[in-house]
């Protein structure tokens, strides 16, 4: 009877553990799915040129970021929007072909979410620019959000994760007297006390490429030092139609190029400073938590091509698929 006491009492003791070790998971995974989140997709450079059936390319993108967000089932804050957005004149906020570049082709259930905008070289070239603003006014129903020619947003707006300024690259378009009154604006709102915990910088000119464009001289003088001085994390630009993630030495941020909204992708690259660079259409994934910023390029049919973390000191690790030759996984700076 002893032997039987005792050996009923361990199986006890055993069960007692498992069901508390099973306990001790559930509310592990509980913690961590309510762990705050701030989560982005990043696209740009899908150049909407009439008539509308000719950007197969773009259509193709927007529905593999559809078919992302459907099948991911991650709470999305928002798209940026690296610029280039449109390769025609628009002849005002109720120019129809708001609709046939954006609106209708850009899921408005999938991807509900606000997309927040930049101005490209071409938008400026072909004189949409004042268009895009003027729509963003009198639609504020749309998705289309382009309040000024730079702005800032606090990612969620409730308890920010993320501070991201919007900024304007074109200096040549921006005139002088613009272009020193943004410089002087990213000093003033980087230097700002915040809550968040990342910051990022988009624009459409890359300071870095290993794209068609090269790097940018007039952007590493006029910006790198402001980047360098308030470390910010991230740098993120497209005007090069690739898929791109760089790390420099001597450089805190990591600059990354979304610029395979639909636009052409057969220029050649000039470099692989890497870990990776990719001409082909496709968009980015940000996800944003207190401890990590998790980075996925994933193509125009819905692969990762490349996925990436980075800690809050600043340590870089590759962590998914990557071209061979094309990746440097555990690479840190």
């Amino acid at each position: 009877m002893g032997a039987t006491n005792q050996r009923s009492h361990g199986l006890g003791l055993v069960w007692l553990l498992a069901m508390l070790g099973l306990v001790l998971i559930a509310v592990a995974s509980s913690l961590a799915a309510a762990e705050p989140q701030a989560n982005l997709l990043i696209v740009g450079d899908w150049g909407f040129s009439p008539p509308a059936t000719q950007n197969a390319a773009q259509r193709k993108v927007a529905q593999a970021m559809a078919q992302y967000v459907r099948q991911s089932q991650i709470a999305f804050h928002g798209v940026l929007v690296v610029g280039d957005n449109f390769r025609t004149r628009l002849v005002g906020p109720d120019d129809p072909q708001f609709q046939e570049a954006f609106e209708r082709v850009y899921d408005p259930k999938d991807l509900a979410m606000p997309f927040y905008a930049v101005f490209g070289a071409h938008d400026y070239e072909y004189g949409a620019d004042r268009a895009e603003l003027a729509y963003a006014r009198a639609h504020p129903e749309s998705r289309w959000k382009l309040p000024a020619r730079w702005y800032r947003l606090d990612i969620p707006a409730a308890a920010p994760l993320v501070t991201v300024l919007m900024t304007d690259s074109d200096r040549e378009w921006l005139g002088k007297d613009a272009w020193r009154a943004q410089l002087r604006w990213m000093e003033e709102e980087l230097g700002k006390p915040r809550s968040s915990l990342w910051t990022i910088c988009v624009s459409h000119h890359p300071l870095f490429s290993d794209g068609w464009h090269g790097d940018s001289l007039v952007l590493k003088a006029a910006w790198g030092p402001i980047l360098k001085k308030h470390r910010v994390d991230f740098q993120i630009s497209g005007h090069d139609h690739v898929l791109q993630h760089l790390e420099l030495p001597g450089w805190t941020a990591t600059f990354l190029t979304s610029g395979g909204g639909g636009e052409d992708t057969t220029r050649p690259l000039l470099g692989k400073r890497g870990p990776f660079i990719g001409a082909m259409h496709g968009f980015m994934v940000m996800q944003f938590t207190a401890r990590t910023a998790r980075v996925s390029l994933i193509d125009d049919t819905g692969n990762a091509l490349h996925l990436f973390e980075r800690d809050r000191d600043g340590k870089i690790r590759v962590i998914g698929p990557a071209p061979e030759g094309k990746s440097s996984a555990g690479a840190s700076h």
